[in-house]
């Protein structure tokens, strides 16, 4: 995946805590049907990617990095 020039570690890290919130509000809401559908499972899967790409990020300034 590509990421834009303007995507940094920190905007990477708070789109994973905003993923995990929404997980975990899915998670105590068991009303809504996304329970059912695996919901919690995914956003949290999608967070721990995101905290991935961030350290990847981190790891490696931009400079250092291939274009894509």
């Amino acid at each position: 995946m590509a990421y834009k020039a303007g995507m940094d570690a920190p905007t990477v890290q708070a789109g994973a805590e905003l993923v995990r919130r929404r997980a975990a509000r899915n998670g105590a809401d068991h009303g809504d049907g996304m329970a059912r559908l695996g919901a919690e499972r995914a956003l949290t899967q999608l967070a721990i990617d995101l905290e991935i790409s961030a350290a990847e990020f981190e790891r490696r300034p931009a400079r250092q990095r291939r274009p894509s």
